[in-house]
This record gives structure tokens, sequence and C-alpha cells, in this order.
């Protein structure tokens, strides 16, 4: 098989490797789709902690099931399947606990090297995946929506952890489309008012057509703009960027009372300045929300029964021996919503 082989940071190859065999409890996958994350970003350029190379990198990728290990019940051959990438022991406190997104031996297929289990991510013609990390997918949905799963769980977990209710007024921060697929469940879950800003005049557009009630550009009449819409503050914020000012900037915007959802991942060397002091006063909640909990099978569900749609946020496709580009263009913004790589 065929395989992209991050050998170092900086440096990556397609390597003709061994087809998979699976273990007992395994599964080898025909991977179809594989969407580039900017983790996997991070993972070329060495700017991903942990990280141990060489490694296969992708964890949001969808195929069809080729072979299966002997105690294997829940897929067969021919099976269409998302991936969820987390790998969790279900031993620990937190997974008994059911925090399986905190377990403290887990692991991420794409990212994480174990010499008692197979790691190696999507950007390969075939992977092994645990069978417990299988999500069925529906023949109505494609491959390639498929591999946004994974994400699509991330979402649906945050939002449960907000506890959106009817008629609550949202403001998302960030138009990538992670923060365009959340304000359209926000919308879709019942928010009166959604409104999502960013930078990016042609993903602003992506998300009107996309049902989201306000698009603010992030310029010099930003902070007019948003108070126009709610004088009195929006009662969830969602900040989505991973960017500690924008961090710092959500909270001038939220509602006595509001709460504050941090998704986006601030890189762990960089501080946001809070007062304290408005957070007690404003009775404010600030909402960590990190993986997701049994929420890629509800992110199945949502596609298979068309309540979103996210095919039309695929910007580019590429073949896997064009992974090199396909890295390339992820990393201007301005022009990629979403890179696939296919091997359809």
């Amino acid at each position: 098989m065929k395989s992209i082989v991050i050998e170092k940071p900086g440096t990556f190859a397609l390597r003709d490797l061994p087809d998979p065999i699976p273990g007992e409890s395994e599964v080898v996958v025909d991977v179809k789709a594989c969407c580039v994350c900017g983790t996997d970003i991070h993972l070329l350029q060495g700017e991903f902690k942990g990280a141990e190379y060489p490694l296969i990198p992708g964890h949001e990728f969808s195929g069809v099931v080729r072979k299966t290990g002997a105690k294997v019940t829940n897929a067969k051959p021919g099976d269409r399947v998302a991936i969820e990438p987390f790998i969790f022991c279900q031993t620990c406190l937190f997974c008994k606990q059911g925090k399986t997104n905190h377990c403290l031996n887990g692991m991420v297929i794409g990212h994480t090297k174990s010499k008692a289990i197979k790691l190696d991510g999507g950007f390969s013609e075939q992977v092994v995946v645990p069978a417990r990390n299988l999500i069925p997918l529906a023949d109505s949905v494609s491959f390639e929506a498929g591999g946004f799963i994974a994400n699509i769980g991330t979402l649906v977990y945050a939002l449960r952890r907000t506890g959106l209710q009817h008629g609550m007024k949202v403001l998302v921060f960030g138009t990538g489309a992670n923060g365009l697929i959340l304000a359209e469940l926000a919308k879709k879950s019942g928010a009166s008012v959604v409104a999502v800003t960013g930078r990016t005049k042609s993903r602003l557009a992506v998300a009107a057509r996309m049902g989201v009630d306000e698009t603010v550009i992030a310029d010099e009449k930003q902070d007019l703009n948003l108070r126009r819409l709610a004088p009195h503050g929006f009662d969830a914020v969602f900040e989505t960027t991973g960017v500690a000012p924008i961090v710092e900037r959500a909270f001038k915007y939220v509602t006595p009372g509001g709460k504050i959802v941090l998704y986006g991942i601030v890189p762990p060397d960089q501080n946001a300045s809070v007062n304290p002091f408005d957070i007690c006063r404003k009775d404010l909640q600030v909402i960590g929300s990190f993986s997701s909990v049994n929420t890629c099978i509800v992110a199945q569900e949502l596609l298979a029964s068309k309540v979103i749609q996210v095919d039309h946020l695929v910007s580019h496709r590429f073949a896997l021996d064009e992974w090199g580009r396909a890295i390339e263009t992820a990393k201007d913004l301005s022009k990629c919503m979403r890179a696939v790589v296919r091997m359809l």
C-alpha cells in the first residue's frame, strides 16, 4: 500500500509499505477520503507536542472495511465507515466516570505512536483501527462528508456543554469550517439569532448561505456592528479560532449570566488576559470544550438525515501523491475552506 510518512519535522515522503494485518479486535479499512486538518500541518512542521516520528498522519477519514479480526462482531468487509480517532482505555478513573475525552491513557489515530496498538493515520491507502472506533456510515453520506464526522462530533459536544436553549442569541468567532458548522447547528438547535464574525468575506458569504442570521467582518466597525446586534450582549459566545487575543475579545460581547465557550485550542505556551472581577460581577460561565464524548454517532445521524450538509465546504481535492500540495493549500485560509485527499 502507499502511505504518506512524515519522517521528521519538515520531511515527508510517499512510501510503499506492507499491507496491514488486523489484530483480533481490529479492522483494516480501505481509506476513501481524509480531510486535511490544522493538526496535520503542525505535525509536519514539528509543532505538535509529544509527536514521535516517523508517523502516518490523518485522523479525519472514512472508507470501507477490507478485513476484520477474529473477535470483531460490529463490522464486516464492505461496510462503509467513518472513524472516531480518539482511543481511550476504558479502565482509568476518568473513563469510568464517562469522561473518556480525558482518558489518562488516551491516544489519537494519526498523532500518537504506541507499541501496543497501531495508530497510523488516514493518509494511506489502508489503515488498521480498533473495531470499537468505527462509526457506521449511511449510504446517503459521501466519503468526503464522512471525513467531517470526527469534527462534527466535537461541535455537538460543545453545544451540549453549553446547554443551548431556544431563543438564545449566539455569537461565533471564527469562519473556519468548524465555526460555520457550529453556527448552523446552533441555529437549528433553536437559537433566535446567530452571528458569525471573522476576517474573510468569502467565508462570511458561505455562512450566510448556511442560514446564519448575521455576518460581521472583523474590521474597525466590528465592535459597533456586534453591539448593534446585541446591545446587552450575547447569551453564548463561541471562540473557535484558538487565537489568544480573540479569546480576550470574546469576553466583551457576552451578556450578564451568559456563557463563553472555548472551543478553539490556544497553544499551551500562549496566555489570554481575563479580568476575574468581570467574570464574577457578570455571573459568567467560562466553558472549555475538548474533543467529544459519544457524539460522533450523533454527527453521522445529522449528516444522514440531512439536518446539516458539509460537502459544499470542501473547496479543494487532491490525490494521495499530491499531499504536499494539499498541505500548502490548506495553509492559505483566505482561499481554502477544507482540503480533502481522496483515494476513491
